[in-house]
């Protein structure tokens, strides 16, 4: 049983005995209109957090996904409450690395919404947030652009960087919660995931590092 419907019911009851068993105290209690609709509130709340569960599920969250069209992510960013919006190009090795980085985190943070698409795809979004520099991140918080993450200047330019440090990066904007704790101190790969969408797989590029120029 609950254990906070446990403790409602001996309150429910002023019982100091607190050695009955779950199948007693049931049957003691089975009647109680107090304890009753102390249950369907307990459902009811369960049954709308499944609901947003799946809702969020069927939009894409619990995963990193590519956006095909320009009109799609305009709508993203422009709603979403939390996202992680990732401007890539199919040829850029960095771009690759921040994907394998982003995979890994997406079913970790399940509220946010994580997506990515190629800047080639949006070339009004590019000119609208001055994307010149790739890979960029723009971080979205209550339907605007709260932040960005342009290149690995952040993480001393080096393409090594782990998924912990991306993650405490995105974590200072707002867009995502670093777990605290102990859970906080395992690697993010190591980590149970509480919602997850699908399998996938990721592949690193051997192409050369360097930052990407965008003229428009």
């Amino acid at each position: 049983m609950d254990e906070k419907i446990k403790a409602a019911a001996r309150n429910v009851l002023r019982e100091d005995d607190d050695a009955l068993s779950d199948d007693e105290l049931l049957a003691e209690l089975e009647n109680d209109p107090e304890l009753e609709k102390l249950r369907e509130a307990r459902l009811d709340q369960m049954k709308r957090e499944m609901n947003h569960v799946r809702s969020l599920r069927l939009s894409g969250h619990g995963e990193y996904q590519d956006i095909q069209k320009e009109e799609e992510m305009v709508k993203i960013i422009g709603s979403a409450a939390k996202a992680v919006v990732h401007f890539t190009h199919p040829q850029f090795a960095r771009c690759k690395i921040l994907d394998k980085h982003l995979r890994i985190l997406a079913p970790h943070h399940f509220d946010t919404r994580f997506v990515s698409t190629s800047v080639e795809r949006c070339p009004f979004l590019a000119q609208k947030f001055q994307i010149r520099m790739l890979p960029c991140i723009l971080i979205v918080v209550g339907g605007r652009v709260a932040d960005r993450l342009v290149g690995f200047e952040e993480f001393g330019n080096s393409d090594g960087f782990t998924t912990e440090a991306l993650e405490r990066r995105l974590a200072k904007s707002g867009v995502i919660s670093v777990p605290k704790g102990e859970l906080g101190r395992v690697p993010v790969s190591q980590r149970p995931i509480s919602y997850q969408v699908g399998n996938t797989k990721s592949e690193l590029s051997d192409d050369n590092g360097d930052n990407l120029e965008l003229d428009y």
